[in-house]
């Protein structure tokens, strides 16, 4: 079931909430139980069979909890590791073992069935039992069950805090309609439909064309790689991001107020200052469980530089069983000390205007480039399209102009196969460039969603929001005919439901 599907829209999140509500006049706990059954129905919607394994995980996970808490510190701490450890074991398993095995055997590696969420929900785990340690505060199991498996995270994020999350569950006063909060939640939720339906999926059957025909070795020129890497960066940030409000907006429905996970990112002038914005629950579990137990900056500028660049080849293990996750992961570790030494280097002084705009492309390039590594099916895909990027190769030009490219291009929908080879190479159009173009300026100019609303629930900083003509949200009939146009015109182009990108993750 998919937040922008017709079942869920319309009777599943009515239903829950509704359900959930009726249940609270009986108190919290039935809220609370009645919830956590409607989360796992939504889990379990996808594939009833994988539905045991986050019933054992809460289970196995509280009764540590119980143990930390009840158990000396020495013997808290040893619980607490093995905790954790249990928890790697299971990702590591069903995520990671066909890739391991490969890399020992030195073959090729094969398709493996990946329980759905595993690599959000073991974050989660893990981070609720290092909390556990650190308060040693009894846990009640029908809270904890409902932290674990609230749907509206529970798929792709964002990556919320049994701190943040718990003190919301405990509050009776949550437990009442919120008519504020269900005009605020709907209108985040409209408007993060808006940014997958609208924007990312406008942008998905070009970018699959050319990654596609890297993958299948076909030619690509320069400005196809490029053009399909910017429209990749770009659909990935307007899905996620979707997904991400939608998932807030659910959440205010219920009363729950989850953290924000993007800070309009695509506008950061240095890349430690889009890692703060994009993904921000994962930057700060990589921070808090990765980063700082390897030493952070406490031991100096060499094993700071070690620790940014072990960090992010860790994000980007997690995001997937491939190399190119893992190179994209050393790209961004090593981005990131480049971008600390240059800081180092020009020290504080107060940068002038033209600067910012260098680092912002600067930036955006570099994010780009990494996008390319992060949507390539392989290595040597990868390498397709990054050597097209940094010659605007235009290699295997026979092959552009023989019938084998013609008949690929026209098989995959273009109007105008010679149009397309004489102006922008065998898989770039211009509606694609116009589209792609459009979608950058709107990341650029137009008010991010939290922006809009002035929703700053676990915001970073405060230094992203920006001036802008568009009036802030506020409940009126004005933003209620707004919101329902906008949800309208998103629902009108649900011809498809397209699963969002995050979901593979």
């Amino acid at each position: 079931m998919l937040f922008n599907s017709i079942e869920f829209i319309f009777l599943f999140l009515p239903a829950a909430v509704a359900l959930h509500f009726y249940t609270a006049r009986y108190g919290r706990l039935a809220a609370v139980t009645a919830t956590t059954c409607s989360s796992l129905l939504f889990y379990g919607w996808w594939n009833p069979s994988f539905l045991l394994l986050p019933l054992s995980s809460i289970l196995v996970n509280f009764c540590l909890a119980r143990a930390i808490v009840t158990e000396t510190p020495a013997r808290a701490s040893h619980i607490t590791i093995a905790g954790i450890f249990l928890n790697l074991v299971v990702l590591v398993y069903f995520k990671y073992a066909n890739f391991l095995l490969a890399v020992v055997e030195n073959t090729s590696v094969a398709a493996q069935d990946v329980p759905l969420a595993l690599s959000f929900t073991t974050f989660v785990q893990i981070a609720f039992l290092t909390e556990v340690w650190h308060a040693r505060r009894r846990v009640h199991l029908p809270d904890y069950a409902l932290f674990v498996s609230l749907f509206p995270h529970l798929i792709a994020g964002p990556i919320v805090r049994w701190n943040e999350l718990s003190p919301q569950i405990e509050d009776p006063s949550r437990f009442k309609p919120n008519l504020h909060n269900i005009a605020l939640g709907l209108t985040i939720f409209s408007l993060g439909l808006a940014k997958k339906v609208l924007l990312a999926d406008s942008l998905s059957g070009h970018v699959a064309r050319v990654f596609d025909a890297a993958a299948n070795g076909l030619p690509v020129t320069g400005l196809a790689a490029w053009g399909a890497s910017v429209a990749y960066s770009l659909q990935l940030y307007f899905d996620f991001s979707g997904y991400s409000d939608m998932a807030v907006g659910i959440g205010l429905l219920f009363n729950f107020e989850l953290p924000i996970n993007f800070a309009a990112p695509l506008r950061a002038t240095s890349i430690i200052e889009l890692w703060r914005r994009w993904h921000i629950t994962l930057s700060r579990f990589l921070r808090d469980f990765v980063y700082i137990p390897l030493g952070g900056n406490a031991h100096g500028p060499w094993w700071r530089a070690f620790n940014l660049f072990l960090t992010m080849v860790v994000g980007g293990l997690w995001h997937g069983a491939n190399w190119t996750f893992i190179a994209w992961g050393a790209l961004q570790g090593f981005l990131l000390i480049l971008n600390h030494a240059w800081r180092v280097l020009v020290g504080e002084r107060k940068q002038p205007p033209w600067a910012n705009g260098i680092g912002w492309v600067l930036t955006f390039v570099s994010f780009v480039v990494g996008m390319t590594l992060f949507r390539s099916a392989n290595i040597s895909s990868a390498a397709v399209m990054l050597k097209a990027m940094a010659c605007l190769d235009t290699a295997g030009a026979d092959v552009v102009l023989g019938a084998t490219a013609d008949s690929w291009g026209i098989k995959h929908g273009y109007i105008s196969a010679d149009f397309v080879r004489i102006w922008f190479g065998n898989t770039w159009t211009m509606v694609a460039t116009v589209n792609t173009v459009a979608v950058l300026l709107i990341a650029l100019l137009v008010p991010d969603t939290m922006e809009l609303v002035g929703y700053r629930i676990g915001e970073p900083h405060a230094d992203w929001r920006r001036r802008h003509l568009l009036p802030k949200w506020r409940p009126s009939l004005g933003w209620a005919f707004v919101t329902f146009c906008l949800f309208a015109v998103a629902f009108a182009n649900l011809n498809s439901f397209s699963e969002f990108l995050y979901y593979q993750f």
